[in-house]
Protein backbone atom coordinates (compact mmCIF):
# COMPACT_ATOMS: atom_id res chain seq x y z
CA UNK A 1 0.00 0.00 0.00
CA UNK A 2 1.52 3.43 -0.57
CA UNK A 3 2.26 5.59 1.34
CA UNK A 4 -0.71 8.66 0.74
CA UNK A 5 -3.51 6.01 0.15
CA UNK A 6 -2.51 4.84 3.98
CA UNK A 7 -2.89 8.13 5.14
CA UNK A 8 -6.21 8.14 3.58
CA UNK A 9 -7.48 4.82 4.94
CA UNK A 10 -6.41 6.28 8.53
CA UNK A 11 -8.31 9.08 8.11
CA UNK A 12 -11.73 7.45 6.84
CA UNK A 13 -11.23 4.64 9.92
CA UNK A 14 -11.05 7.42 12.36
CA UNK A 15 -13.75 8.93 11.52
CA UNK A 16 -15.78 6.08 11.17
CA UNK A 17 -14.81 4.65 14.54
CA UNK A 18 -15.98 7.85 16.22
CA UNK A 19 -19.39 8.00 15.00
CA UNK A 20 -20.16 4.38 15.65
CA UNK A 21 -18.76 4.95 19.78
CA UNK A 22 -20.99 8.04 19.42
CA UNK A 23 -24.11 6.44 18.05
CA UNK A 24 -22.91 3.69 20.71
CA UNK A 25 -22.93 6.20 24.02
CA UNK A 26 -26.09 7.91 22.53
CA UNK A 27 -27.55 4.50 22.45
CA UNK A 28 -26.88 3.09 25.93
CA UNK A 29 -25.14 -0.30 24.07
CA UNK A 30 -21.69 -0.41 26.40
CA UNK A 31 -21.18 -3.61 24.86
CA UNK A 32 -20.95 -2.30 21.26
CA UNK A 33 -18.72 0.82 22.74
CA UNK A 34 -15.96 -1.82 24.52
CA UNK A 35 -15.38 -3.79 20.87
CA UNK A 36 -15.07 -0.68 19.16
CA UNK A 37 -12.70 0.64 21.67
CA UNK A 38 -10.73 -3.01 20.93
CA UNK A 39 -10.83 -2.82 17.36
CA UNK A 40 -9.88 0.89 17.05
CA UNK A 41 -6.35 0.07 19.49
CA UNK A 42 -5.73 -3.22 17.14
CA UNK A 43 -5.92 -0.90 14.14
CA UNK A 44 -4.36 2.05 14.89
CA UNK A 45 -1.35 -0.44 15.96
CA UNK A 46 -1.39 -1.66 12.74
CA UNK A 47 -1.40 1.13 11.03
CA UNK A 48 1.97 2.51 13.34
CA UNK A 49 3.50 -0.76 11.91
CA UNK A 50 2.96 0.03 8.82
CA UNK A 51 3.71 4.18 9.17
CA UNK A 52 7.63 2.41 10.28
CA UNK A 53 7.45 0.65 7.52
CA UNK A 54 7.39 3.43 4.91
CA UNK A 55 9.48 4.69 6.84
CA UNK A 56 12.35 2.74 6.88
CA UNK A 57 11.62 2.04 2.98
CA UNK A 58 12.21 6.11 2.59
CA UNK A 59 15.44 5.90 4.43
CA UNK A 60 16.63 3.13 2.55
CA UNK A 61 15.83 4.75 -1.10
CA UNK A 62 17.25 7.79 0.03
CA UNK A 63 20.32 5.51 0.79
CA UNK A 64 20.61 3.84 -2.54
CA UNK A 65 20.05 7.14 -4.45
CA UNK A 66 22.80 8.73 -2.66
CA UNK A 67 24.86 5.53 -3.47
CA UNK A 68 24.15 6.02 -6.92
CA UNK A 69 24.95 9.68 -7.03
CA UNK A 70 28.24 8.89 -5.32
CA UNK A 71 28.61 6.47 -7.76
CA UNK A 72 27.96 8.50 -11.19
CA UNK A 73 30.27 11.38 -8.94
CA UNK A 74 33.59 8.46 -8.73
CA UNK A 75 33.02 6.88 -12.28
CA UNK A 76 32.74 10.95 -14.01
CA UNK A 77 36.01 11.38 -11.85
CA UNK A 78 37.61 8.33 -12.92
CA UNK A 79 36.86 9.06 -16.51
CA UNK A 80 38.44 12.76 -15.88
CA UNK A 81 41.02 11.06 -14.52
CA UNK A 82 42.03 8.70 -16.93
CA UNK A 83 41.51 10.99 -20.30
CA UNK A 84 43.38 13.55 -18.50
CA UNK A 85 47.10 12.85 -19.73
CA UNK A 86 45.26 10.46 -22.51
CA UNK A 87 46.92 10.76 -25.73
CA UNK A 88 44.55 9.02 -28.54
CA UNK A 89 46.77 9.79 -30.77
CA UNK A 90 49.01 6.89 -29.50
CA UNK A 91 48.31 3.37 -29.91
CA UNK A 92 48.57 0.82 -26.75
CA UNK A 93 51.92 -0.16 -25.46
CA UNK A 94 53.80 2.82 -28.07
CA UNK A 95 57.12 1.62 -28.91
CA UNK A 96 56.51 -1.84 -27.78
CA UNK A 97 55.08 -4.78 -29.23
CA UNK A 98 52.42 -5.26 -31.39
CA UNK A 99 48.83 -4.44 -30.17
CA UNK A 100 46.37 -7.59 -30.40
CA UNK A 101 42.86 -7.08 -31.49
CA UNK A 102 40.32 -9.91 -30.74
CA UNK A 103 37.93 -9.67 -33.01
CA UNK A 104 34.87 -11.88 -32.55
CA UNK A 105 31.25 -11.58 -35.10
CA UNK A 106 27.69 -12.85 -34.88
CA UNK A 107 26.51 -12.88 -38.60
CA UNK A 108 22.36 -11.32 -38.43
CA UNK A 109 21.69 -11.75 -42.13
CA UNK A 110 23.35 -12.72 -45.37
CA UNK A 111 22.17 -11.84 -48.73
CA UNK A 112 21.40 -11.25 -51.49
CA UNK A 113 24.09 -12.01 -53.70
CA UNK A 114 23.60 -10.39 -57.31
CA UNK A 115 25.26 -12.60 -59.87
CA UNK A 116 25.45 -9.26 -62.51
CA UNK A 117 27.76 -7.13 -59.86
CA UNK A 118 29.55 -10.48 -58.51
CA UNK A 119 28.75 -8.86 -54.74
CA UNK A 120 26.60 -10.32 -51.91
CA UNK A 121 25.56 -8.12 -48.76
CA UNK A 122 26.05 -9.35 -45.16
CA UNK A 123 24.77 -8.01 -41.93
CA UNK A 124 26.48 -8.33 -38.85
CA UNK A 125 27.61 -7.40 -35.20
CA UNK A 126 31.63 -7.19 -35.30
CA UNK A 127 33.03 -7.03 -31.67
CA UNK A 128 36.79 -6.00 -31.17
CA UNK A 129 38.45 -6.34 -27.84
CA UNK A 130 42.32 -5.11 -27.11
CA UNK A 131 44.29 -4.21 -23.77
CA UNK A 132 45.16 -0.25 -23.08
CA UNK A 133 47.22 -0.12 -20.07
CA UNK A 134 46.57 3.42 -19.86
CA UNK A 135 42.63 2.96 -18.89
CA UNK A 136 43.31 0.89 -15.96
CA UNK A 137 41.44 1.67 -13.15
CA UNK A 138 40.52 0.76 -9.45
CA UNK A 139 36.97 1.59 -7.56
CA UNK A 140 35.20 0.04 -4.71
CA UNK A 141 33.56 -2.75 -7.04
CA UNK A 142 35.41 -2.83 -9.69
CA UNK A 143 32.33 -3.41 -12.19
CA UNK A 144 33.43 -2.79 -16.23
CA UNK A 145 31.99 0.59 -16.80
CA UNK A 146 29.58 0.58 -20.15
CA UNK A 147 29.78 4.13 -21.79
CA UNK A 148 28.14 5.66 -24.85
CA UNK A 149 29.32 6.04 -28.49
CA UNK A 150 30.63 9.72 -27.89
CA UNK A 151 33.51 8.04 -25.36
CA UNK A 152 35.23 6.59 -28.85
CA UNK A 153 36.58 10.37 -29.61
CA UNK A 154 38.38 10.01 -26.80
CA UNK A 155 40.11 7.16 -27.06
CA UNK A 156 42.56 4.90 -29.78
CA UNK A 157 40.33 2.88 -31.52
CA UNK A 158 42.10 -0.13 -34.32
CA UNK A 159 41.82 1.33 -38.10
CA UNK A 160 40.05 -1.51 -38.99
CA UNK A 161 38.39 -1.62 -42.48
CA UNK A 162 36.81 -4.32 -45.10
CA UNK A 163 39.47 -4.55 -47.87
CA UNK A 164 37.15 -5.57 -50.95
CA UNK A 165 34.41 -4.00 -50.09
CA UNK A 166 31.87 -1.94 -52.82
CA UNK A 167 30.07 -0.09 -49.40
CA UNK A 168 30.27 -0.59 -45.59
CA UNK A 169 27.92 1.56 -42.98
CA UNK A 170 27.04 1.26 -39.63
CA UNK A 171 23.44 1.33 -38.38
CA UNK A 172 22.41 4.96 -36.27
CA UNK A 173 18.62 4.31 -35.57
CA UNK A 174 17.63 5.32 -33.63
CA UNK A 175 21.10 6.30 -32.57
CA UNK A 176 24.60 5.01 -33.64
CA UNK A 177 24.56 0.86 -32.63
CA UNK A 178 28.01 1.15 -30.73
CA UNK A 179 28.64 -0.68 -27.84
CA UNK A 180 31.90 0.45 -25.62
CA UNK A 181 33.12 -1.04 -22.50
CA UNK A 182 36.07 -0.72 -20.38
CA UNK A 183 37.34 -3.39 -17.38
CA UNK A 184 39.19 -2.14 -14.75
CA UNK A 185 42.37 -4.24 -16.00
CA UNK A 186 42.04 -1.60 -19.15
CA UNK A 187 40.41 -4.34 -21.80
CA UNK A 188 38.64 -2.38 -24.05
CA UNK A 189 35.10 -3.64 -26.00
CA UNK A 190 33.95 -2.20 -29.07
CA UNK A 191 31.13 -3.76 -30.53
CA UNK A 192 29.06 -1.95 -33.75
CA UNK A 193 26.62 -2.92 -36.46
CA UNK A 194 27.83 -3.05 -39.74
CA UNK A 195 26.43 -3.68 -43.09
CA UNK A 196 29.10 -4.76 -45.85
CA UNK A 197 28.45 -5.14 -49.38
CA UNK A 198 31.40 -7.01 -51.02
CA UNK A 199 33.07 -8.65 -54.06
CA UNK A 200 32.23 -12.25 -54.52
CA UNK A 201 34.12 -14.11 -57.29
CA UNK A 202 31.52 -16.27 -59.09
CA UNK A 203 32.34 -19.75 -60.37
CA UNK A 204 29.52 -19.99 -62.76
CA UNK A 205 30.54 -23.02 -64.79
CA UNK A 206 28.55 -25.14 -63.01
CA UNK A 207 25.46 -22.70 -63.16
CA UNK A 208 22.72 -23.33 -62.17
CA UNK A 209 23.97 -26.71 -60.14
CA UNK A 210 27.11 -24.78 -58.37
CA UNK A 211 28.26 -23.99 -55.22
CA UNK A 212 29.68 -20.68 -54.32
CA UNK A 213 31.90 -19.50 -52.02
CA UNK A 214 31.68 -15.25 -50.86
CA UNK A 215 34.76 -14.51 -48.66
CA UNK A 216 34.56 -11.10 -46.28
CA UNK A 217 38.11 -9.82 -45.21
CA UNK A 218 39.12 -7.42 -42.16
CA UNK A 219 42.12 -5.93 -42.34
CA UNK A 220 44.15 -3.45 -40.36
CA UNK A 221 44.32 -0.22 -43.08
CA UNK A 222 47.67 1.97 -41.66
CA UNK A 223 48.96 -0.26 -38.58
CA UNK A 224 51.70 -2.94 -39.88
CA UNK A 225 51.92 -6.38 -38.29
CA UNK A 226 54.76 -4.51 -35.84
CA UNK A 227 52.12 -2.40 -34.42
CA UNK A 228 48.73 -4.43 -34.78
CA UNK A 229 47.98 -7.65 -35.19
CA UNK A 230 44.25 -8.87 -35.84
CA UNK A 231 43.26 -12.70 -34.57
CA UNK A 232 40.02 -14.49 -33.63
CA UNK A 233 38.93 -14.45 -30.14
CA UNK A 234 38.48 -18.06 -29.57
CA UNK A 235 38.73 -18.09 -25.50
CA UNK A 236 34.92 -18.03 -25.13
CA UNK A 237 33.75 -20.04 -28.05
CA UNK A 238 33.59 -19.88 -31.93
CA UNK A 239 34.56 -16.52 -33.03
CA UNK A 240 32.16 -16.13 -35.81
CA UNK A 241 28.44 -17.47 -34.64
CA UNK A 242 25.16 -16.77 -36.91
CA UNK A 243 21.72 -18.23 -36.48
CA UNK A 244 20.01 -21.12 -37.56
CA UNK A 245 18.04 -19.41 -40.15
CA UNK A 246 20.48 -17.79 -42.45
CA UNK A 247 19.21 -19.21 -45.56
CA UNK A 248 19.20 -17.18 -48.70
CA UNK A 249 16.04 -17.14 -51.47
CA UNK A 250 17.91 -18.80 -53.86
CA UNK A 251 20.76 -20.34 -51.96
CA UNK A 252 21.29 -22.91 -49.42
CA UNK A 253 23.85 -21.64 -46.39
CA UNK A 254 26.68 -24.80 -45.84
CA UNK A 255 28.81 -23.29 -43.18
CA UNK A 256 31.17 -20.84 -42.19
CA UNK A 257 35.42 -21.60 -42.35
CA UNK A 258 37.35 -18.73 -40.70
CA UNK A 259 41.11 -18.25 -41.36
CA UNK A 260 44.15 -15.47 -40.81
CA UNK A 261 46.96 -14.64 -42.61
CA UNK A 262 49.48 -11.90 -43.19
CA UNK A 263 49.55 -9.76 -46.80
CA UNK A 264 52.65 -7.98 -47.60
CA UNK A 265 52.81 -4.70 -49.56
CA UNK A 266 55.14 -1.85 -50.79
CA UNK A 267 54.01 -0.49 -47.37
CA UNK A 268 54.83 -3.02 -45.29
CA UNK A 269 53.04 -6.40 -43.94
CA UNK A 270 49.34 -6.38 -42.57
CA UNK A 271 47.53 -8.68 -40.63
CA UNK A 272 44.16 -9.99 -42.09
CA UNK A 273 41.20 -12.29 -40.89
CA UNK A 274 38.92 -13.72 -43.53
CA UNK A 275 35.45 -15.54 -43.29
CA UNK A 276 34.20 -18.00 -46.14
CA UNK A 277 30.75 -18.10 -46.61
CA UNK A 278 29.74 -21.06 -48.03
CA UNK A 279 26.78 -21.72 -50.33
CA UNK A 280 24.82 -23.79 -52.55
CA UNK A 281 22.07 -23.33 -55.56
CA UNK A 282 18.35 -24.33 -55.01
CA UNK A 283 17.77 -25.78 -58.25
CA UNK A 284 13.74 -25.81 -58.13
CA UNK A 285 13.24 -22.50 -59.08
CA UNK A 286 15.56 -22.76 -62.20
CA UNK A 287 13.95 -26.62 -63.03
CA UNK A 288 10.37 -24.82 -63.19
CA UNK A 289 11.39 -21.59 -64.80
CA UNK A 290 14.36 -22.76 -67.35
CA UNK A 291 14.64 -26.49 -67.97
CA UNK A 292 11.06 -27.56 -67.87
CA UNK A 293 9.78 -25.07 -70.55
CA UNK A 294 13.40 -25.42 -72.94
CA UNK A 295 12.09 -29.38 -72.81
CA UNK A 296 8.55 -28.33 -73.49
CA UNK A 297 9.53 -26.26 -76.79
CA UNK A 298 12.20 -29.03 -78.31
CA UNK A 299 8.99 -31.44 -77.48
CA UNK A 300 6.69 -29.00 -79.30
CA UNK A 301 9.25 -28.83 -82.26
CA UNK A 302 8.51 -32.63 -82.98
CA UNK A 303 4.52 -32.20 -83.27
CA UNK A 304 5.54 -31.27 -87.15
CA UNK A 305 6.61 -34.79 -87.41
CA UNK A 306 3.27 -35.62 -87.46
CA UNK A 307 1.85 -32.65 -89.58
CA UNK A 308 1.25 -33.29 -93.45
CA UNK A 309 4.65 -32.70 -95.67
CA UNK A 310 2.02 -31.07 -97.94
CA UNK A 311 0.95 -28.64 -95.35
CA UNK A 312 4.48 -26.33 -95.40
CA UNK A 313 2.46 -23.20 -94.27
CA UNK A 314 1.89 -24.91 -90.83
CA UNK A 315 4.68 -26.90 -90.18
CA UNK A 316 6.86 -23.96 -90.96
CA UNK A 317 5.32 -21.48 -88.45
CA UNK A 318 5.81 -24.23 -85.95
CA UNK A 319 9.91 -24.45 -86.89
CA UNK A 320 10.48 -21.16 -86.42
CA UNK A 321 8.21 -20.40 -83.72
CA UNK A 322 10.04 -22.88 -81.62
CA UNK A 323 13.70 -22.08 -82.82
CA UNK A 324 12.76 -17.82 -81.63
CA UNK A 325 11.34 -18.91 -78.43
CA UNK A 326 14.09 -20.93 -77.72
CA UNK A 327 16.37 -18.02 -78.54
CA UNK A 328 14.22 -15.93 -76.48
CA UNK A 329 14.67 -17.88 -73.33
CA UNK A 330 18.12 -18.01 -73.72
CA UNK A 331 18.73 -14.10 -73.66
CA UNK A 332 16.35 -13.67 -70.68
CA UNK A 333 18.05 -16.16 -68.28
CA UNK A 334 21.42 -14.68 -69.50
CA UNK A 335 20.70 -11.23 -69.27
CA UNK A 336 20.70 -11.65 -65.37
CA UNK A 337 23.96 -12.95 -65.46
CA UNK A 338 27.26 -11.32 -65.85
CA UNK A 339 29.13 -11.86 -69.20
CA UNK A 340 31.62 -14.23 -69.15
CA UNK A 341 33.75 -16.39 -71.62
CA UNK A 342 33.40 -18.83 -69.31
CA UNK A 343 31.07 -22.04 -70.39
CA UNK A 344 27.69 -22.76 -67.91
CA UNK A 345 26.27 -25.47 -67.34
CA UNK A 346 23.00 -24.12 -68.37
CA UNK A 347 24.13 -22.71 -71.48
CA UNK A 348 25.53 -26.10 -72.84
CA UNK A 349 21.83 -27.27 -72.29
CA UNK A 350 19.97 -24.61 -74.21
CA UNK A 351 22.55 -24.91 -77.05
CA UNK A 352 21.17 -28.78 -76.60
CA UNK A 353 17.37 -27.68 -76.89
CA UNK A 354 18.38 -25.44 -79.61
CA UNK A 355 20.39 -28.38 -82.15
CA UNK A 356 17.08 -30.10 -81.46
CA UNK A 357 14.75 -27.31 -82.39
CA UNK A 358 17.03 -26.45 -85.17
CA UNK A 359 17.01 -30.25 -86.14
CA UNK A 360 13.62 -30.55 -86.88
CA UNK A 361 13.46 -27.02 -89.31
CA UNK A 362 16.37 -28.67 -90.86
CA UNK A 363 14.54 -32.10 -91.35
CA UNK A 364 11.38 -30.12 -92.45
CA UNK A 365 13.92 -28.53 -94.80
CA UNK A 366 14.98 -31.81 -96.19
CA UNK A 367 12.08 -33.76 -96.72
CA UNK A 368 10.68 -30.94 -98.42
CA UNK A 369 13.61 -31.03 -100.97
CA UNK A 370 13.72 -34.45 -101.04
CA UNK A 371 9.95 -34.49 -101.97
CA UNK A 372 10.51 -31.81 -104.88
CA UNK A 373 13.64 -34.01 -106.03
CA UNK A 374 11.42 -37.40 -106.26
CA UNK A 375 8.39 -35.59 -107.81
CA UNK A 376 11.09 -33.91 -110.82
CA UNK A 377 12.62 -37.21 -110.84
CA UNK A 378 9.31 -38.92 -111.85
CA UNK A 379 8.60 -36.60 -114.18
CA UNK A 380 11.81 -36.97 -116.47
CA UNK A 381 10.80 -40.93 -115.97
CA UNK A 382 7.28 -40.47 -116.89
CA UNK A 383 8.75 -38.20 -120.13
CA UNK A 384 11.45 -40.62 -120.82
CA UNK A 385 8.65 -44.02 -120.81
CA UNK A 386 6.44 -41.81 -123.08
CA UNK A 387 9.53 -41.25 -125.18
CA UNK A 388 10.42 -44.66 -125.17
CA UNK A 389 7.24 -45.85 -126.16
CA UNK A 390 7.01 -43.35 -129.12
CA UNK A 391 9.84 -44.56 -130.39
CA UNK A 392 9.28 -48.09 -130.07
CA UNK A 393 6.29 -47.13 -132.43
CA UNK A 394 8.23 -45.25 -135.33
CA UNK A 395 10.40 -48.41 -134.93
CA UNK A 396 7.90 -50.82 -135.52
CA UNK A 397 6.80 -48.74 -138.24
CA UNK A 398 10.11 -48.99 -139.65
CA UNK A 399 10.33 -52.51 -139.37
CA UNK A 400 7.14 -52.96 -141.26
CA UNK A 401 7.92 -50.50 -144.45
CA UNK A 402 11.75 -52.61 -144.36
CA UNK A 403 9.57 -56.02 -144.76
CA UNK A 404 7.32 -54.56 -147.35
CA UNK A 405 10.12 -52.87 -149.43
CA UNK A 406 12.08 -55.53 -148.75
CA UNK A 407 9.30 -58.33 -150.70
CA UNK A 408 9.43 -56.09 -153.37
CA UNK A 409 13.22 -56.00 -154.16
CA UNK A 410 13.27 -59.67 -153.50
CA UNK A 411 10.92 -59.99 -156.96
CA UNK A 412 13.49 -57.76 -158.57
CA UNK A 413 16.62 -59.63 -157.51
CA UNK A 414 15.26 -62.86 -159.35
CA UNK A 415 14.85 -61.45 -162.73
CA UNK A 416 18.32 -59.39 -162.10
CA UNK A 417 20.16 -62.61 -160.94
CA UNK A 418 21.70 -63.82 -164.08
CA UNK A 419 23.42 -60.70 -164.82
CA UNK A 420 25.00 -60.40 -161.26
CA UNK A 421 26.50 -64.16 -161.77
CA UNK A 422 28.34 -62.69 -164.38
CA UNK A 423 29.53 -59.40 -162.70
CA UNK A 424 31.06 -61.54 -160.20
CA UNK A 425 32.40 -59.37 -157.41
CA UNK A 426 31.96 -56.23 -159.28
CA UNK A 427 27.83 -56.98 -158.70
CA UNK A 428 28.59 -56.39 -154.72
CA UNK A 429 30.14 -53.55 -155.41
CA UNK A 430 27.11 -51.99 -156.79
CA UNK A 431 24.23 -50.82 -154.62
CA UNK A 432 20.63 -51.03 -155.02
CA UNK A 433 18.90 -47.97 -154.64
CA UNK A 434 16.35 -50.23 -152.26
CA UNK A 435 19.00 -51.13 -149.97
CA UNK A 436 20.64 -47.97 -149.95
CA UNK A 437 17.44 -46.90 -148.65
CA UNK A 438 16.94 -49.55 -146.08
CA UNK A 439 20.36 -48.74 -144.93
CA UNK A 440 19.27 -45.34 -144.19
CA UNK A 441 16.01 -46.58 -142.35
CA UNK A 442 18.03 -48.95 -140.31
CA UNK A 443 20.68 -46.40 -139.76
CA UNK A 444 18.07 -44.16 -138.90
CA UNK A 445 16.35 -45.61 -136.57
CA UNK A 446 19.58 -46.53 -134.61
CA UNK A 447 20.89 -42.78 -134.66
CA UNK A 448 17.22 -41.54 -133.61
CA UNK A 449 16.98 -43.84 -129.94
CA UNK A 450 17.50 -41.44 -127.01
CA UNK A 451 21.16 -40.42 -126.30
CA UNK A 452 22.43 -41.84 -122.95
CA UNK A 453 21.78 -39.49 -120.17
CA UNK A 454 25.19 -38.00 -118.58
CA UNK A 455 26.80 -39.33 -115.13
CA UNK A 456 24.95 -37.09 -112.55
CA UNK A 457 27.43 -34.98 -109.94
CA UNK A 458 28.45 -36.54 -106.63
CA UNK A 459 26.08 -34.49 -104.66
CA UNK A 460 22.94 -35.19 -106.58
CA UNK A 461 24.00 -38.84 -106.58
CA UNK A 462 24.25 -39.31 -103.26
CA UNK A 463 20.54 -37.35 -103.00
CA UNK A 464 19.39 -39.77 -105.08
CA UNK A 465 20.92 -42.69 -103.34
CA UNK A 466 19.31 -41.31 -99.73
CA UNK A 467 15.82 -40.73 -101.12
CA UNK A 468 16.12 -44.25 -102.96
CA UNK A 469 17.15 -45.99 -99.36
CA UNK A 470 14.40 -43.34 -97.34
CA UNK A 471 11.77 -43.80 -100.07
CA UNK A 472 11.50 -46.86 -101.87
CA UNK A 473 8.54 -47.87 -104.07
CA UNK A 474 5.80 -49.30 -102.28
CA UNK A 475 2.98 -50.19 -104.73
CA UNK A 476 4.97 -48.39 -107.27
CA UNK A 477 4.51 -45.01 -105.50
CA UNK A 478 7.51 -43.14 -103.54
CA UNK A 479 6.97 -43.39 -99.55
CA UNK A 480 8.44 -39.56 -98.61
CA UNK A 481 6.28 -39.83 -94.96
CA UNK A 482 9.41 -42.58 -94.00
CA UNK A 483 11.98 -39.86 -93.27
CA UNK A 484 9.10 -38.50 -90.74
CA UNK A 485 8.77 -41.53 -89.86
CA UNK A 486 12.35 -42.42 -88.53
CA UNK A 487 12.57 -38.88 -86.79
CA UNK A 488 9.92 -39.32 -84.75
CA UNK A 489 11.66 -42.20 -82.97
CA UNK A 490 14.97 -40.95 -83.43
CA UNK A 491 14.80 -37.05 -82.01
CA UNK A 492 13.07 -38.30 -78.50
CA UNK A 493 15.48 -41.39 -77.85
CA UNK A 494 18.16 -38.99 -78.68
CA UNK A 495 17.46 -36.27 -76.69
CA UNK A 496 16.58 -38.44 -73.61
CA UNK A 497 20.15 -40.82 -73.60
CA UNK A 498 22.00 -36.56 -73.69
CA UNK A 499 19.92 -35.80 -70.55
CA UNK A 500 20.82 -38.92 -68.72
CA UNK A 501 24.66 -38.39 -69.99
CA UNK A 502 23.84 -34.42 -69.36
CA UNK A 503 21.87 -34.76 -65.97
CA UNK A 504 24.31 -37.79 -64.70
CA UNK A 505 27.57 -35.74 -64.93
CA UNK A 506 26.67 -32.03 -63.48
CA UNK A 507 24.28 -33.74 -60.76
CA UNK A 508 27.00 -35.99 -59.74
CA UNK A 509 29.15 -32.60 -59.00
CA UNK A 510 26.17 -31.04 -57.37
Amino acid sequence: MHRCQLHQFNRILCLYLSAELFVGVLTMRWSTVLLLQVLAKSAFAELTELEKGFMATDETSTQEEEDRKNKMSEVSTLLKGLLKNYDSRLRPNFGGGPVIVNVTMNIDSLGPISETESSFRVDFAFRQMWFDERLRFNTSTNEPVTLSYEFLQKIWVPDTYFPESLSSSTHKVMVPNILVRIYNNGKVLYSSRVTVVTKCLLKLGMFPLDKQTCNLLVEAYGYTTDHLMLSWYEEEGEPVSYGENLDLPQFMFLGIERSSYTLQFSTGSFSDLQVDFKLKRFLMYYMMQTYAPAILIVMLSWVGFWVDVRAIPARVALAITTVLTIITLMGTVNSRLPKVSSIKALDIYFWLCFMYVFGALVEFALVCYLDKHLRSKAARKKAEKEKQEKSAAEQSMRQQLTRENSFALNNRDLSRRGRADEDGENGLLLQNPANAFLDRNLSGATLGDTPSKPPESGLKQWISDLSTYLCPKRKGKFDILNVDRYSRALFPVSFAVLNVIYWGYYYRAY
